[in-house]
């Protein structure tokens, strides 16, 4: 099928409601059929409707319109794409029922950045000056290089124009102290030649806005961002762009905790409520006496190369990541406020330089409508390590925040350093992957194509894992000690306490080194991945196709938990082949209709499981997983996909957007958590972790399995020259089963169904050259929870009180502001 004469859609796919600019009368008239949008889904420009992959398209105007400055929005407006941007390893990217977390291994879904697929962690940021966004569906591996099963997510920023000067400046206020400025301006330095393009973006706001009750600090997120793009194309055949981005970021950030507050504990003096008092999911609350804070630079660099040569094209695309984190981050431990007026030390983060590096040449042929096939070759490379990250930790220990005999939760709030278990740790994170693919596309005649596609990966995952720790004491006592003199007799090394006096109280010294541990792995893995596709045009305007491919995923071992067994420490690697069938019909120029169904088979799946508890032998205490625990089991995902775009009547947009997916295990065992199964034993040293049966059929979705948006907009001509509008967004999520996460007295439980409404109206002026609006995220305040974990005191288990909290996280609170862009030239 011919693809000359395509133009880029303002918009995307179920976002037709966000792209009319307003016009002249006569000009809006003229705009009202649904346009073409153009994907590079298979790596060149394409029509979406052409396309036998599932694709959602938004483009920086749509961010524009709807007031988006987040990549975390863009799950707004592509159900089952959830992104979340969180501290450290809390960050997730959840696809088709897939999560990803960082320290789980190879991303279940790559996020590219002009072609290079960076760490997921440094690309769900802040969105600026963006050219387009497109959300792929089903495996990736033989096209992309980086293996992928459930699908992909492409960013691409604006490019320099050689042609014409512009740029553009928009700014937007909101509650939440939320301020954003961003702008970019184009200049052709040799028409025709060379352009450069600049652009920044300066945010501020409140961040999640979760305060805490024992705190006056408040909350913080502040960004600078910075890029510069060349463009160079002294021929026709030849084109060269650069992009170096610095992203500044400064947080301070509450973890959020809802429950009764501590029941205290009568029997040890402990009255109930010193932590803090109850919570509810509504009240947005912490309890922490500090928050989180830290600082980062991260600098991204991309090539895009490309030359005409021998009638195909050859290309080269090249990424470097630069983390340039040197810095002290507080990082506050003590979420349930066990120790009243008291905060753990800072960790030392010294990240250094690692090195984070992709490369991929692809040769490939440029469409020729007299030749009966396409093709394209490539070598995929990422190679990461590096000098690694430092950090420094402390483990408290009997006695630092008073004698064991008589201490009180707040009592002491400075803890005595000799009974402090000090840590330091040295990761060394590292991989190498290379992967040799390659694709051809057969037209059988002019309506049908069969393509198909092999990749041969090699993976070698090295991780060097070293802590070491160094002297302190750790102080007991006993009732049946009947003076301090009996002290060496109850533990061998054991000596009366030098510090407390009162009762009798014995220490035992721990030398240096007593509790160090070393972990180091070099696995190294090769796998062979295909994809097949079939596709037909029943009619011009109706695309039937089916595909299948496989991939194969990697997981990091788990340096978090040191002391596990060998058997538990580093997963084996995921396999997955993925089933699909779908749809695209076009109705006239006034409605779209796409459709998918999707089965993916698993094999050793790298699950997500928060809060599952574990013996830390460095502290060789009970402790919870910061994050997650990722463990192996079989399991089957089965889903659906609708996206409907419709023009009903002059002036009037309306989108449709559903995606439904749930992954079922297959049987097999799974971390838990107290009370997931019938005789779950306390962790210590000899049973570090427990595990539940998990039976064929259970739901192990971390996220909603069923997810819609809708959407829609209006737009009125007022005059030659203004026009207004009225837009919509409305994004529903449906139960979540969210296995293990949310306590009950029978048990566990599920989130109920939710929806959040986003509204739009302004006024805007030809072309959109300026445009004045206001907006309401979240419209009628919403305030849904999201997750939920039981969380244990693994800060000073001396003090025995429950807690009386579980750590949530909810949607974002209301925000109602005001908007204004102007642009000019070629913007």
């Amino acid at each position: 099928m011919a693809k000359a004469g395509l133009r880029y859609f303002a918009a995307g796919t179920a976002l037709a409601a966000f792209t009319p600019s307003i016009a002249p009368a006569q000009a809006v008239a003229e705009e009202q059929s649904i346009s073409d949008i153009v994907v590079t889904a298979r790596r060149e420009a394409e029509s979406l409707q052409d396309v036998p992959v599932t694709v959602q398209v938004v483009t920086g105007n749509t961010l524009a319109k709807l007031a988006i400055t987040r990549v975390e929005e863009i799950s707004k407006l592509a159900p089952g794409l959830n992104l979340v941007n969180a501290a450290g390893s809390n960050t997730s990217v959840t696809l088709r029922g897939v999560t990803w977390r960082p320290g789980s291994g190879t991303p279940a879904t790559p996020i590219y950045f002009n072609e290079a697929p960076f760490d997921p962690a440094q690309v769900i940021q802040s969105l600026f000056d963006v050219g387009q966004i497109e959300v792929l569906r089903g495996p990736q591996g033989t096209t992309r290089g980086a293996p992928s099963i459930s699908g992909a997510v492409t960013i691409t920023t604006r490019k320099p124009d050689l042609d014409d000067y512009g740029g553009y400046v928009q700014g937007l206020v909101g509650e939440g102290r939320h301020r954003d400025l961003q702008g970019a301006i184009n200049v052709p330095i040799i028409k025709d030649l060379l352009a450069i393009r600049l652009a920044t973006n300066i945010e501020e706001s409140r961040g999640s806005q979760v305060y805490s009750v024992n705190s006056d600090v408040l909350p913080r997120f502040r960004e600078r961002s910075y890029r510069a793009t060349i463009l160079f194309r002294p021929t026709d055949t030849i084109s060269l762009q650069a992009m170096y981005q610095r992203r500044n970021t400064n947080t301070r950030t509450y973890v959020q905790v809802a429950g009764t507050g501590s029941p205290g504990l009568a029997a040890q003096g402990i009255p109930a409520n010193f932590n803090g008092p109850a919570l509810t999911v509504g009240d947005r609350r912490s309890v922490q006496d500090l928050p989180l804070s830290g600082r980062g630079t991260v600098d991204l660099l991309t090539i895009n190369a490309s030359w005409e040569v021998f009638g195909q094209q050859l290309s080269y695309n090249f990424g470097r990541q630069f983390n340039r984190n040197q810095y002290v981050t507080f990082s506050a431990n003590d979420v349930l406020n066990i120790i009243p007026g008291f905060e753990s030390a800072p960790t030392f983060g010294n990240v250094g330089l690692p090195k984070f590096a992709t490369h991929e040449i692809r040769y490939s042929s440029l469409t020729d409508p007299d030749r009966p096939f396409d093709f394209d070759i490539g070598w995929f490379s990422k190679h990461s390590g590096g000098k690694g990250i430092n950090y420094f930790t402390p483990a408290y220990l009997p006695g630092a925040f008073g004698s064991p005999l008589t201490a009180r939760p707040g009592q002491v709030t400075t803890p005595n350093e000799r009974y402090v278990l000090n840590s330091l740790t040295n990761i060394r994170l590292g991989q190498k992957f290379d992967s040799f693919y390659g694709n051809i596309r057969a037209h059988i005649d002019d309506r049908t194509e069969l393509s198909g596609g092999l990749a041969i990966i090699r993976d070698r995952v090295p991780v060097n894992l070293n802590v070491q720790t160094f002297a302190a004491f750790s102080a007991f006592t006993s009732p049946l000690l009947p003076s301090r003199a009996a002290c060496p007799f109850a533990s061998p090394g054991a000596i009366a306490s030098p510090v407390y006096t009162g009762g009798v109280v014995c220490e035992t010294p721990l030398p240096n080194g007593f509790r160090n541990s070393q972990q180091q792995n070099n696995d190294k893995y090769s796998e062979a991945l295909y994809n097949f596709s079939l596709s037909h045009n029943f009619m011009d305007d109706l695309l039937v196709y089916a595909t299948t491919g496989t991939s194969f995923r990697t997981g990091l071992p788990a340096i978090n938990n040191p002391g596990l067994p060998a058997d538990l420490v580093t997963p084996d690697p995921e396999k997955a082949t993925s089933y699909e069938v779908g749809f695209k019909a076009s109705i006239g120029r006034r409605l779209r209709v796409n459709a998918s169904a999707f089965q993916i088979d698993y094999k050793n799946q790298l699950n997500t499981f928060q809060g599952t508890q574990y013996f830390n032998t460095v502290s060789a205490a009970r402790a919870q997983t910061s994050v997650a625990f990722y463990s192996n089991i079989d399991s089957r995902v089965r889903g659906v996909e609708l996206q409907i775009d419709a023009r009903p009547v002059q002036n009037l947009s309306l989108g449709l957007n559903l995606s439904y997916s749930k992954i079922k295990s297959q049987g097999g065992i799974v971390p838990a958590n107290p009370g997931d199964c019938a005789g779950t034993a306390p962790v210590t040293a000899a049973n570090p972790i427990n595990f539940c049966p998990s039976a064929k059929g259970q739901t192990l979705n971390t996220q909603a399995p069923f997810q819609a948006s809708i959407n829609g907009g209006y737009e009125l001509p007022i005059t030659s020259a203004i026009g207004a509008y009225v837009r919509f967004n409305a994004n529903y999520q449906g139960r979540n089963p969210n296995f293990g996460n949310f306590r009950t007295a029978s048990g566990f439980r599920g989130t109920p169904s939710y929806t959040v409404v986003d509204l739009f109206a302004g006024l805007t002026g030809d072309e959109s050259i300026w445009d004045l609006g206001i907006y309401a995220k979240n419209a009628f305040d919403k305030q849904a929870e999201l997750s939920r974990v039981a969380t244990i005191n693994s800060v000073f288990p001396s003090f025995a009180a429950l807690g009386g909290y579980d750590v949530v996280t909810t949607s974002r609170p209301r925000e109602i502001g005001v908007q204004l862009r102007y642009a000019f030239g070629s913007r």
